[in-house]
């Protein structure tokens, strides 16, 4: 009478403990599904981010937004040992292998729903770090012609440009709307979000020559070019010295003469002062 006693309290511990561990481990591998959801989500927003600084032109055209994320839906949100490939989509309904095997719940329904469900999103808030520390926010009419005239916008760059915002946004078991107290031991409707800004715009050069806008004799010509009025001005304030300069070069005084261009800056040369020996 004494063991069946002992062996029906037993039972009872055990089903008590059931009731509470079976439900805790439910739980602790669907936050760990969630938290698997939310480092894909923050690694999708720096992959778009990180896009722009060698895409920008993509970037900053809203037409091409759709291509940058299914990008970031093939290669974040899909199986995670697929291949990256060239204008490789993932369209819905997408079958059960090219899916990540482990965002399901307990029933085996995806917590990802539809690849819709995940948006992306770009956008470029106002960098005016080196304008508002010079002069402060209340003469922002002042700095705009001041860098006009004499900042960086005289060689095609910007103080208040050049950083990109990436946000991605997903959608977690959408049908699960009911479950929000987690009556159930399935998904819960989540949303999550992950945010990643970048100074796309460094201020660098594709190169040293050339007439592109990215390139360095490029825009040091823009700043040093003046209106047509000034520049002739210029020319003919400078001309006595040139007569100077020729007839110095006849007398052999100083034989590259010829050689002296005014406003004009070799822009991959170094000084040789400044070249260790």
């Amino acid at each position: 009478m004494g063991h069946s006693r002992q062996h029906g309290q037993a039972l009872v511990e055990a089903l008590v403990a059931a009731l509470v561990l079976v439900p805790l481990a439910v739980l602790t591998m669907m936050l760990g599904k969630f938290q698997a959801m939310q480092q894909a989500t923050i690694a999708a927003s720096r992959t778009l981010a990180f896009e722009c600084t060698v895409r920008p032109q993509a970037c900053a055209d809203p037409a091409a937004y759709a291509g940058l994320a299914d990008e970031v839906r093939r290669r974040h949100y899909g199986r995670i040992d697929r291949e990256i490939l060239s204008n490789d989509v993932i369209a819905d309904p997408a079958p059960a292998a090219e899916r990540n095997a482990l965002w399901v719940d307990r029933r085996g329904q995806p917590l990802l729903e539809r690849f819709a469900d995940v948006g992306a999103t770009l956008s470029s808030p106002r960098f005016d770090a080196g304008r508002s520390t010079a002069i402060g926010r209340a003469a922002a009419g002042a700095a705009n012609l001041l860098d006009s005239v004499a900042g960086p916008a005289r060689f095609g760059l910007s103080l208040t440009g050049g950083m990109t915002e990436a946000q991605v946004q997903v959608r977690v078991s959408p049908s699960e709307a009911g479950n929000e107290q987690f009556t159930r031991l399935d998904s819960l409707p989540l949303t999550l979000q992950a945010r990643t800004a970048v100074l796309t715009d460094a201020w660098h050069a594709s190169g040293p020559y050339g007439s592109e806008a990215h390139r360095v004799d490029s825009r040091v010509a823009q700043g040093s070019r003046l209106d047509t009025l000034h520049e002739t001005a210029f020319a003919l304030g400078y001309q006595l010295t040139h007569w100077s300069i020729g007839l110095m070069q006849a007398a052999g005084i100083e034989p590259s003469a010829a050689s002296f261009r005014p406003y004009r800056v070799d822009v991959d040369r170094v000084p040789a002062d400044r070249v260790a020996p």
